[in-house]
């Protein structure tokens, strides 16, 4: 068995989330490993990213906007890990398919765990939202913890 060394842990910005982020630091702990948090947001469908939105007399692409409101809330997100004792390494927010993103990134930066969040949808809201979480544990060669929370449950 290889020694764990580096974390991934996708994030976003739930209780599931921060649940996942609080097994990956005891996990992280343990095993002297490094935790990179991740957060991959989507543009909307029939919409492209290269849209020009304005607000306060300013224009950006809705790519730019999306990526700046995600970097605000991942500061905050790991400011409050930070400030409740988790080191994290590293963040890092990038434009994607969610399960595709993190699989992908996990396989290239050679992560020795994946540990997310999954919100535990079932029945209709799993077929209209999916769930990011069994996409990348059925896609992920690397080994996948996923935490549900009490509150997650539908």
């Amino acid at each position: 068995m290889n020694p764990m060394r580096r974390i991934l842990v996708p994030v976003d910005f739930s209780a599931c989330s921060r649940a996942a982020l609080e097994h990956a630091a005891m996990l992280a702990k343990s095993f002297n490993a490094t935790i990179d948090l991740l957060y991959v947001w989507e543009a909307p469908a029939f919409v492209a990213p290269e849209a020009m939105v304005g607000a306060a007399g300013t224009t950006q692409t809705l790519a730019q906007l999306a990526s700046d409101q995600a970097e605000v809330a991942m500061r905050e997100f790991a400011t409050q890990a930070r400030e409740a004792g988790i080191e994290i390494a590293a963040t890092r927010v990038e434009q994607g398919d969610p399960a595709h993103t993190i699989v992908e990134l996990a396989e290239r930066e050679n992560y020795d765990l994946i540990a997310m969040g999954t919100h535990g949808r079932s029945g209709f809201a799993h077929f209209l939202l999916g769930s990011v979480a069994e996409k990348v544990v059925r896609r992920a060669a690397r080994p996948v913890l996923t935490v549900r929370t009490a509150e997650s449950e539908d």
